[in-house]
């Protein structure tokens, strides 16, 4: 009776794991629609960056174009918008909407930070000041948090500059001593950071109100052959975009691998050199194809 009770108790642990397994393996992204051009026909052309709302909102940063693309996507539906073409932008590669409706924007050329107001006017660059270290500040990414302030990823002083929405800085954090190249950057629901290493194919990590960033272990170096941006779910769950896979791997807040979607190609749903990745608060993901000239939209199911 004995045996046949532990038996029983390590069978249910074993299904239980197994199960837990199961279920990290499950999130799935499904293609929806996919935008190629503007109200008036204009094509995208090898767009670099997406930002979303929580709302219906998606901005396109059309990089080959010099502009930015604004689309309203509600239920399975995108609608394009007109076209943004500005003096203060000429090469967008990165894009953000903060909870007020304006387009923040970085430019690849100028490496400034430029402010759009939601009906598509410049309203200024936010220029980061008050550092401990005046060095040139050289942003690769940043990312917006819950208050509208600003995580830049300074990669011309080795840094993530923490400001408030006019680029006042509040804190910093130094990188570690090794790393490759960090491309991008993101936030949890929780306050915690992610900085992606590119080069070193990792995930880096800072907990809330840490001055200290270190590498998570986990599955991304033998799942990715060059990760260019990274973004988080509402649960947590990490997705990284493969830029030279042409995929999207998903790892856990731990770094443990959780799967891998997509692939190269061009029917819709695959992607040929992706860049910026953005999930909105209703778990839907945007992504810029920049090798196949358009926006593609997944919902995630698990």
């Amino acid at each position: 009776m004995w045996n046949l009770l532990r038996f029983l108790f390590f069978l249910a642990i074993s299904v239980l794991v197994a199960l837990e397994g199961f279920a990290l393996e499950m999130l799935k992204l499904r293609p929806i629609v996919s935008g190629y051009g503007d109200t008036m026909g204009g094509g995208l052309k090898q767009p670099e960056g997406v930002g979303c709302d929580g709302k219906s909102t998606v901005v396109v940063a059309d990089t080959g174009n010099g502009r930015l693309v604004k689309f309203i996507f509600t239920g399975e539906k995108l609608t394009p918008g007109a076209g943004i073409v500005l003096p203060q932008l000429t090469y967008p590669i990165r894009l953000q909407i903060d909870s007020k409706g304006d387009i923040l924007a970085l430019d690849g050329k100028t490496q400034r930070i430029v402010r759009i107001s939601e009906a598509g006017e410049f309203k200024g660059y936010i220029d980061a000041t008050g550092m401990a270290n005046e060095s040139p500040v050289v942003p690769r990414s940043f990312r917006i948090d819950k208050n509208d302030n600003l995580y830049i990823l300074d990669v011309g002083s080795g840094r993530v500059l923490y400001t408030d929405p006019g680029g006042k800085v509040l804190r910093e954090i130094g990188f570690p001593k090794e790393y490759g190249f960090f491309s991008d950057i993101t936030e949890d629901p929780a306050g915690n950071l992610f900085l992606l290493d590119s080069v070193g194919r990792r995930v880096y990590f800072a907990a809330k109100g840490s001055a200290t960033i270190s590498p998570l272990k986990g599955g991304l170096e033998e799942n990715a052959n060059f990760p260019v941006s990274i973004a988080v779910d509402h649960q947590g769950t990490l997705l990284v975009v493969d830029q030279n896979g042409g995929g999207v791997v998903i790892l856990g807040a731990d770094g443990s691998f959780r799967g891998r979607q997509s692939g190269i190609g061009w029917k819709e749903g695959l992607l040929r050199y992706p860049s910026q990745i953005c999930v909105n608060s209703n778990g839907m993901v945007f992504i810029a194809d920049r090798g196949n000239n358009r926006i593609q939209i997944y919902s995630t199911v698990q």
